[in-house]
């Protein structure tokens, strides 16, 4: 595990830039229990996204695939000052007792310019302790007060059958992965050049290939 102080990751800038300039401001090395934390890459821009559980990585496939959305910022830091404004004004105490900042798991940019923060849970129980609901409270009004929706997105909720649709087609997003018909057809599927039904069931490709040469599918 590779340490790295507070100082250390403002001189690395991390928590800037967009797109595949960002830099998250944790990465999973860094970390003392790596779970199901995983990087992937942006398929979109080819950055190294890091995620520090399955529920971030099923909301990350999730939200990337939906039309909407510009660009996704992983461990996004909250400002110190501003996070210690809002504990005074609440009566909270600060995360950890100042000696790191906060994080949004996940930050959205949407096409329109506006920004979407997300909360990852795996489920609603985290809401039975009280310190959890305190730190989202305050993570709600620091996004609140930037003009920024936030929302809880809890894993428990997600549909895992389109999750894992979106992780195969994707795989074949860049035209050097076409090696044959199928793996053409889900380039196709990952630039909804054509479009199918991603949440119901795991995609048949050979089903799929006979209905795309029969003319059956159709794009947007």
């Amino acid at each position: 595990m590779a340490k790295i102080t507070e100082e250390g990751k403002y001189r690395e800038k991390r928590g800037t830039g967009t797109g595949a300039n960002y830099k998250p401001w944790i990465k999973i090395r860094e970390i003392n229990s790596v779970g199901t934390a995983t990087t992937v890459i942006d398929y979109k821009n080819g950055r190294e996204v890091q995620l520090l559980s399955q529920g971030e990585v099923w909301a990350y496939y999730t939200l990337r695939w939906r039309d909407d959305v510009e660009d996704i910022r992983e461990q996004y830091p909250l400002k110190r000052n501003m996070v210690e404004n809002i504990c005074d004004r609440l009566g909270y105490e600060y995360p950890n007792h100042s000696r790191t900042l906060m994080t949004t798991d996940l930050l959205v940019t949407k096409t329109d310019g506006s920004l979407v923060a997300y909360s990852v849970k795996v489920n609603r129980n985290v809401l039975q302790k009280a310190r959890t609901i305190q730190l989202l409270d305050i993570e709600k009004m620091y996004w609140e007060e930037q003009g920024a929706v936030f929302y809880m997105w809890y894993k428990e909720d997600a549909n895992e059958i389109l999750v894992q649709n979106i992780m195969d087609v994707v795989a074949c997003y860049d035209d050097k992965s076409i090696v044959d018909s199928i793996s053409a057809l889900r380039y196709k599927i990952a630039h909804k050049e054509i479009v199918v039904d991603m949440e119901s069931k795991r995609l048949n490709y050979e089903e799929l290939l006979d209905k795309y040469r029969k003319g059956e599918l159709s794009g947007k």
